[in-house]
């Protein structure tokens, strides 16, 4: 069975479109084969909340959401049912709902973890949300006070960083930290961000 799924693209061009009245036209595609699947979103607007007609080959189905800030995010998720038939709730790994994700979360352990490898060096996995963790390499050297720092995001085209920084752990720790938030900034749909 193809899973389809609404790509960063079109998260950000629904988040525009909740707030118009309009009819616009998608396209899904699955992973891996990129198979297409079109669909029409027709929006009508109101002062409160917003109506939305969503026409997948000879299927229409609607839905009536509030205006907020989710709006959009809910909305993805409402196509994704539609596209790919309910979540099957005996399934290992229910899929992540787009309105339930938080992107960028950098908790106080993996701080923790962080700190430990300035320490002592290694690698981490950090899992801020995304559909990929944040890979972290850190070299520590011996012969002055400072780390390598390699740090990445993605498979096909990951966004990377490279840096040595030195000082003490603590302010070192402190400029890792800092490049981790930008890159899972750079790494945050836009749509999410908003």
């Amino acid at each position: 069975m193809s899973k389809f799924k609404i790509d960063n693209r079109t998260l950000t061009l629904l988040s525009a479109q909740v707030n118009l009245s309009e009819t616009f036209s998608h396209t899904l595609r699955s992973t891996p084969q990129r198979v297409a699947l079109p669909f029409r979103l027709k929006v009508e607007r109101n002062q409160v909340d917003s109506t939305f007609t969503v026409e997948l080959g000879s299927e229409r189905h609607t839905l009536t959401l509030l205006h907020g800030t989710k709006t959009h995010l809910k909305l993805a998720d409402f196509i994704e049912e539609i596209a790919n038939g309910p979540i099957d709730p005996t399934a290992e790994l229910p899929p992540q709902l787009h309105a339930e994700r938080q992107y960028g979360v950098f908790s106080a352990q993996q701080r923790e973890q962080v700190f430990g490898l300035v320490c002592i060096g290694g690698f981490l996995d950090l899992d801020l949300g995304f559909e990929l963790p944040i890979r972290l390499a850190v070299h520590r050297t011996r012969t002055r006070t400072g780390v390598t720092v390699v740090m990445s995001i993605g498979v096909k085209s990951p966004r990377t960083k490279c840096f040595t920084v030195c000082g003490t752990d603590v302010e070192m720790y402190g400029k890792i930290c800092e490049s981790i938030t930008h890159l899972a900034a750079l790494a945050t749909p836009a749509a999410h961000a908003a």
